[in-house]
């Protein structure tokens, strides 16, 4: 049977149609529980604690279970330095029965990873009709190539698993709406959920969520009622979040957009073209399987314009899925993490085109012996696989250094927790350390501090961490500045990490003032652990406690200076 022969989903489900959906459940949790395990193991088992970014997300959802609120510092401003919300308020619910949930944690990440791979196979399912069966097995073997997807879903323990749960639960809801007979009976209450949920996760979601809503609205007319429904649900919800946020925060975005994203919007697109670009050249086939998506538009939206059969629509749903977030992000500047993390949330359906295409071809194909079209198709999986998990192991050690960081920080703040008085301290990876620093922490980077993700709206520097001013730190000089973000302690030759020199936090320590304010020292933990920082001069002629041992500025270099 060709694709256009594709067989719609009955109104009333039989037990027939039933046990496909109960096997692709069972494949997506067989598909997650090895590809959690790979992709820790290939990755060098990084830790199971999440990387700085998610522990910045769960020192918030610490802070509002403890009663302080939606705060980065016990009883200092509401600053909303977590990007998703609705992550927060979920990662509050383990922090009321335990203060380090991180079982939980990687447990929801886990479920709602298999909540995504279990759509995004039952949409791939109706996309194949007749051969449905053979289109999900050969999805579960592909998922294998896909190891940085897996990695930042189930244990980076940021927004990701749950982002792309809930694309998948609005493409699936949508795509019962164009394809089923009947459309109100398809007019549930998940798809509400998903289009008030979306807005909620990450402030894009608004965009993706009206954009696909209004979409099948426009590809099947008839379903007004349900689509409407679901476009004043996800507007309505992101009207309140804005309302609520303006009324808490002051603004009407996360903080994180702030810090982030730079004002001068040619920048944007030109840093997030380059983010495109590089996920093209650097994913392993993305230029192949990227071609293969725009072939496929093409075939999807003639179809469409000619009279779509059935699942052609719904082909269409999902290019406009794909085209959409890589835009999307084209136009918010990209961001700098490996394995291009908001590109993620595509993995689950990113290979479409290729199996409906492969399946296509070997109907057609049915004169080429059996065994040569099995062989054809086994070898460019076991390619798939072996290249890009071959690319993921060499890439390792940039993912390794994600949870190392938040490690580091973790243990820092809990050295720092043994001097008196307790110092304020000024740091650039701003999760870690909240976790376990009892006292005030002020982020360089902005992401957790208002004035400073402000004080320069046109973003120069590295990608994410161009918020820092000068003028700023110096109107709140913290005790201490952090560099706990080298992997060794040094405590002689000691020469910082400065990839930008001339524009990040490394500006200051070539300054007069700040090596006449600020001695280079080193923190001595009771188990032998060692951490690097700045500390003001003042704060150490009373800093008790603990053990540190100042340096001399002569044996300091900036890496990178002449």
């Amino acid at each position: 049977m060709s694709l256009e022969a594709r067989a719609a989903p009955s109104a009333a489900r039989s037990g027939s149609d039933i046990r496909p959906e109960l096997r692709d459940l069972f494949a997506s949790f067989v598909v997650v529980a090895i590809m959690s395990a790979l992709s820790w193991w290939l990755a060098g088992a990084p830790g199971t604690n999440g990387i700085d970014d998610a522990a910045i997300t769960r020192s918030y959802a610490d802070n509002i279970a403890r009663g302080f609120g939606f705060v980065y510092n016990e009883g200092g401003e509401h600053v909303e330095g977590a990007t998703s919300f609705l992550w927060v308020m979920i990662l509050v619910i383990p922090y009321l029965f335990n203060d380090n949930p991180e079982l939980a944690i990687l447990s929801i990440c886990a479920a709602l990873t298999v909540c995504a791979i279990w759509l995004s196979l039952g949409l791939l399912r109706r996309m194949a009709g007749a051969r449905g069966g053979q289109a999900v097995a050969l999805a579960c073997i592909a998922y294998v190539g896909l190891p940085g997807f897996f990695v930042w879903s189930v244990w980076s323990m940021m927004e990701i698993a749950l982002w792309s749960a809930l694309i998948m639960l609005l493409l699936d809801r949508l795509s019962l709406l164009l394809e089923c007979p009947d459309p109100a009976v398809q007019s549930g209450w998940s798809l509400i959920a998903a289009a008030i949920a979306l807005p909620l996760t990450r402030p894009e979601g608004v965009a993706v969520a009206v954009g696909l809503i209004g979409l099948a609205l426009l590809l099947r007319p008839r379903t007004w009622r349900a689509t409407g429904m679901a476009l004043g649900a996800t507007l309505a919800s992101c009207a309140g979040l804005t309302i609520a946020r303006l009324a808490y925060f002051g603004v009407p975005f996360p903080n994180t957009y702030y810090a982030k994203v730079s004002a001068d919007q040619m920048q944007n697109v030109v840093d997030g073209a380059k983010y495109l670009i590089s996920f093209i050249m650097g994913m392993p086939f993305a230029e192949v399987i990227l071609l293969s998506w725009i072939l496929f538009a093409g075939v999807m939206l003639t179809s469409v314009l000619r009279g779509p059969a059935a699942g052609h629509r719904s082909g269409l749903l999902v290019c406009a899925t794909v085209f959409g977030l890589l835009l999307v992000y084209v136009a918010l500047g990209g961001d700098h993490f490996t394995f291009w993390r908001f590109y993620q949330p595509l993995m689950p359906i990113f290979f479409f085109p290729l199996i409906l295409g492969s399946l296509r071809l070997g109907s057609v194909a049915s004169a080429l012996p059996r065994a040569s079209l099995l062989a054809a198709a086994a070898t460019s999986l076991v390619t798939w696989i072996a290249l890009s998990n071959l690319y993921y192991r060499q890439a390792r050690f940039d993912v390794v250094k994600e949870y190392e960081l938040s490690a580091r920080g973790e243990l820092f703040g809990e050295m720092m927790n043994d001097f008196t008085p307790s110092p304020s301290i000024g740091v650039v990876a701003a999760g870690g350390v909240a976790l376990t620093f009892d006292g005030e922490l002020r982020d360089l980077m902005g992401l957790n501090w208002v004035e400073m993700a402000h004080a320069n709206p046109i973003k120069i520097g590295f990608r994410n961490h161009a918020s820092f001013d000068v003028d700023t730190f110096w109107k709140y000089p913290p005790d201490v500045v952090a560099q706990f973000n080298k992997r060794e302690c040094q405590s002689e030759q000691w020469s910082p990490t400065a990839r930008f020199p001339s524009t990040g936090v490394s500006q200051l320590f070539s300054q007069p003032k700040f090596r006449e304010i600020y001695a280079p020292v080193t923190i001595e933990g009771a188990d032998g652990a060692c951490a690097n920082a700045f500390a003001a001069r003042d704060w150490l002629a009373q800093a008790q406690g603990g053990r540190i041992s100042e340096l001399e500025w002569d044996g300091f270099s900036l890496e990178g200076d002449e």
